[in-house]
């Protein structure tokens, strides 16, 4: 059984770029052609998705933003059986809409839209636009200047029937306040899980907060090292909160990002074959798992300590 045969309800995927060894720190696959290897690999080792992501890399390089590389991409899914449902714009980490103006801003603004264009073009539905971490508060001007940008980009996300969705550690009422003067079907939220954070913290406010708009999530910052070190804790974090999600109703996908350190193939396998059992039924340890799970966690987790 394949990992995406073992899920029950959501389809767990990864971060393009995170599936090669050893990892590329900075971003610049798309320079060569590594970006087509993680396709096979990842139909190997059970994968049947890819969150695509633009870095800092020259963007206009990246395949996503190319009628050819767009055409492989196509190809590609279709050959492995790994869907595209998303993409992360990374790019904007640098210079988010907020920070800039002027004609970095208009810049920074046309940019996405093209992004969000080509991804209506491969029909890719969901853009993430990640916002800078350690942020709780946005100053007035700030939050003004970001709801200009979603003002100018509502009638393309409308016109190109694709969904941005917000990924921000934002104080929740805030985050909840900027997507909800728009439809669901043109702003959402992506919410971030954390290997470090307490068990259930800021989960139940975040929820009740948006949480009828979370349309994507992401599971970070686990680590094999850590994991065996101290497993209970590292695991019961992961598992109760993507639990807490599982019982309010989310029923998208959970992509993983890992630390940089662990990311290759045979990890992120062992990592989405626990988050599978996690996510299915309700712990860290999977007691109850059906057999066909078992053995594709089993089989994996081999995979990963043979390397």
């Amino acid at each position: 059984m394949s990992l995406g045969e073992a899920q029950v309800i959501s389809r767990i995927g990864f971060m393009q770029g995170d599936l090669m060894e050893p990892a590329d720190r900075r971003r610049r696959g798309f320079l060569t052609d590594c970006w087509r290897e993680e396709f096979p690999i990842a139909q190997k080792v059970g994968f049947g998705l890819i969150e695509w992501r633009i870095g800092d890399e020259p963007i206009l390089m990246n395949p996503l933003m190319s009628v050819s590389g767009r055409d492989q991409m196509r190809w590609l899914s279709r050959e492995c059986g790994i869907s595209i449902p998303s993409v992360s714009a990374d790019f904007m980490m640098q210079a988010p809409l907020y920070t800039v103006s002027g004609r970095e801003h208009r810049a920074r603004l046309d940019l996405l839209g093209a992004v969000i264009e080509a991804c209506a073009e491969i029909r890719i539905k969901l853009v993430v636009m990640p916002l800078p971490r350690g942020r709780q508060q946005l100053s007035s001007r700030e939050a003004v200047a970001l709801r200009s940008a979603l003002d100018r980009l509502d009638p393309l996300l409308e016109a190109c029937g694709v969904v941005l969705a917000l990924d921000s550690d934002l104080d929740p009422p805030l985050l909840a306040s900027l997507v909800q003067q728009y439809p669901s079907d043109r702003l959402g939220i992506t919410y971030t899980i954390r290997c470090q954070t307490s068990v259930g913290a800021d989960t139940h406010e975040a929820l009740a907060a948006y949480g009828s708009r979370i349309v994507n999530v992401h599971l970070k910052d686990w680590s094999l090292n850590r994991d065996c070190a101290s497993p209970s804790r590292e695991r019961s974090n992961l598992a109760s909160r993507l639990n807490q999600l599982r019982h309010a109703g989310y029923r998208g996908d959970v992509i993983l990002q890992p630390l940089s350190g662990d990311c290759r193939a045979a990890l992120l396998a062992q990592y989405g074959a626990m988050a599978a059992s996690w996510w299915s039924f309700g712990g860290p340890d999977h007691p109850s798992l059906a057999p066909g799970m078992v053995e594709a966690s089993e089989g994996l987790q081999q995979l990963a300590h043979s390397q």
